[in-house]
C-alpha cells in the first residue's frame, strides 16, 4: 500500500488546521484591535487582518465545498496575508519598510507552502 495519500492527507489535515488557527487568531485580534487603531494606517491594517481570518476559513471550506471559487479565495487570502503584515509592520510602532518588505516576502513564501499542502484548488 503506498502511503503517498495518507502523508498527502496528513498534510492537508495540518494545514487545515493552521489555517483556522491562524483563523481564529487573526479575527479575535482584528475585533481587539478595533479599539486601539487610532489611526487611518492602523484602521486599515485592523480591517484587513479581519478580512484574512474569513478568508482562512474560506479557504478550508473551499477544499472541500464551493470548489470552483478555490482559486479565488486562495489568491485573495495570500494577498490579504501580505497586506496585514506588511501593514503591520509600517503602522504600529516606528515604520520599518525594509522589515515590512522582509516580512511580506517571508508570508507569501509560506503562505504559498500552506497552500500548496491544501491541493488543486479547482475540482478535479
Amino acid at each position: 500500500m503506498s502511503r503517498g495519500p495518507v502523508v498527502r492527507g496528513l498534510l492537508c489535515a495540518i494545514a487545515c488546521a493552521l489555517l483556522l488557527f491562524l483563523a481564529w487568531w487573526m479575527i479575535k485580534g482584528g475585533l481587539n484591535d478595533v479599539r486601539q487603531a487610532s489611526d487611518l494606517g492602523q484602521q486599515a491594517e485592523t480591517v484587513v487582518r479581519f478580512a484574512c481570518g474569513l478568508l482562512s476559513v474560506a479557504a478550508v471550506v473551499t477544499r472541500f465545498r464551493w470548489r470552483r471559487r478555490a482559486r479565488t479565495v486562495r489568491i485573495a487570502w495570500m494577498v490579504s496575508l501580505a497586506g496585514m503584515v506588511g501593514l503591520s509592520a509600517l503602522v504600529w510602532g516606528p515604520p520599518m519598510p525594509h522589515v515590512a518588505l522582509l516580512f511580506v516576502a517571508a508570508a507569501l513564501l509560506l503562505a504559498w507552502a500552506l497552500l500548496w499542502t491544501l491541493g488543486p484548488a479547482s475540482a478535479a
